[in-house]
């Protein structure tokens, strides 16, 4: 693993777990819309795999019977280094 590699895992590690705790901290104070923006940020500035594991948390805390609307963020354009 490169340098740059070992970064952005560890960037990449820093996020979920902010992210995460963000959003557990939205959904025990009930803040809806909150717990959406971390959602959003997820895969956003994530992956799609870290948002819909943010979403997949969200849905097993509320349940099923709340309706989740996330946005997601246009495609990345991948430069060639």
């Amino acid at each position: 693993m490169t340098l740059r590699e070992k970064g952005a895992a560890n960037f990449h590690a820093a996020l979920a777990a902010a992210l995460t705790a963000g959003l557990e901290d939205a959904l025990q104070a009930g803040d809806h819309p909150r717990a959406i923006n971390f959602i959003n940020r997820g895969f956003a500035e994530g992956s799609p795999q870290l948002g819909c594991d943010l979403l997949c948390r969200a849905i097993e805390s509320v349940g099923t019977a709340r309706t989740w609307t996330v946005q997601l963020s246009p495609p990345r354009e991948s430069s060639a280094s």
